[in-house]
C-alpha cells in the first residue's frame, strides 16, 4: 500500500525526469536490502531469533513512520461535484492496461523468485555460507538498475524502449553466463547478481513509469493500484514456484523458467510498443 502511495505521488510533482524521480524513490529498496544484509548478518549471529526479530521490527517501523510523514500529494483541489477518477471498469478494458500489467507481473515475478532464491541457489550451488554477501552483490547492481536505466529513459529512449532493452540485457545474463557458469565458479556467480540487479533493479522504475505514461497524473493510482494488484500475485507465486523447480529440475531448471518468463514479458512490452503507435511498428520512436 505505501509503495503504490509513493510511485503515485512521484508522477504529480515530476513531468520531464519522472523516469529518474521513480528510479530515486525505489532506490530504497537495494540501499536496505545491503542495509538489512548487513543488520541481519550481525542480529543472528549474537542475538536469539526472538530478539533479531524485534530489532528488525523496531528499524523497519522507524522507517515506514518517516515515509509516512514525507508523502505529500501535488495536485488541485477537485470540486465537490467534479469527478476525475476513471472508472475501474473502463481501466480493464483497455488492452494496453493488461499488457503493461502482464509485462510488469513477468518482470516482478522474475525480480522476486531471483532474489528470494538466493539463500536457496547459494546451497544448490555450494556456497551457502556466501548467501549474505550474494545479497549485498545483487543490491550493489539494483542500485545502478534503479538509477542508470531511468535516466536513460528520460534523455533518449523512453520507458517502454528502456525496459524492452532491460528485458533483453536480463535475458543474456540468464542465458549467456549465469546458465553456463554461474553454478561453477564462485566469482561468476558473484558478478552474476550484479549483473541481476542492474537488470531485475531496473524493471521496477521503468514498469511505474511505463504505467504513468499510459494515464494521466490525476489517474495513476487507479492504474497503479490496478496494475499491481494483479503483479502482486508474482510475489505470491514467487517462492512456492521456485522452491519447487529446484527441488525437481534443479539450479537449471530454476534459470530455464526465468529465462521463458522474462521472454514472455518482452513480447507483451512489444506488443504494447506496437499497440501504443497505433498498431505500427515505429524502431526510432521514442515511447
Amino acid at each position: 500500500m505505501p509503495t503504490t502511495i509513493a510511485f503515485s505521488v512521484v508522477g504529480q510533482w515530476f513531468e520531464a525526469r519522472k523516469g529518474i524521480a521513480t528510479g530515486c524513490v525505489t532506490l530504497g529498496a537495494p540501499l536496505g536490502g545491503i542495509f538489512f544484509s548487513l543488520l541481519l548478518q550481525v542480529l543472528f549471529d549474537r542475538f536469539p531469533w526472538k530478539t533479531a526479530a524485534l530489532v528488525l521490527a523496531a528499524t523497519m517501523a522507524c522507517l515506514l513512520s518517516l515515509g509516512s510523514l514525507l508523502v505529500e500529494t501535488n495536485l488541485p483541489v477537485q470540486p465537490a461535484n467534479e469527478d476525475s477518477e476513471p472508472a475501474l471498469s473502463s481501466v480493464l478494458r483497455s488492452p494496453k492496461f493488461w499488457l503493461v500489467s502482464y509485462a510488469v507481473f513477468a518482470y516482478e515475478l522474475v525480480l522476486f523468485v531471483q532474489w528470494g532464491t538466493i539463500p536457496s541457489y547459494a546451497v544448490s550451488a555450494n556456497v551457502g555460507n556466501k548467501q549474505f554477501y550474494l545479497m549485498m552483490s545483487y543490491n550493489i547492481g539494483a542500485v545502478m538498475g534503479r538509477t542508470l536505466p531511468p535516466w536513460l529513459s528520460d534523455r533518449a529512449l523512453g520507458p517502454l524502449n528502456a525496459i524492452i532493452v532491460m528485458n533483453i540485457f536480463t535475458l543474456l545474463v540468464v542465458l549467456a553466463i549465469w546458465l553456463p557458469v554461474g553454478g561453477s565458479s564462485v566469482a561468476a556467480l558473484f558478478v552474476v547478481m550484479v549483473l541481476m540487479g542492474i537488470g531485475t533493479g531496473s524493471f521496477v522504475p521503468l514498469g511505474v513509469s511505463c504505467i504513468n505514461a499510459l494515464c494521466t497524473p490525476e489517474h495513476t493510482g487507479t492504474w497503479l493500484g490496478s496494475a499491481y494488484s494483479i503483479v502482486s500475485v508474482a510475489t505470491l507465486l514467487g517462492n512456492p514456484v521456485s522452491s519447487a523447480i529446484l527441488a525437481r529440475y534443479h539450479c537449471d531448471g530454476l534459470l530455464a523458467f526465468l529465462a521463458a518468463v522474462l521472454f514472455s514479458g518482452m513480447i507483451s512490452a512489444a506488443a504494447l510498443r506496437w499497440l501504443f503507435h497505433g498498431r505500427r511498428w515505429i524502431f526510432k520512436a521514442r515511447v
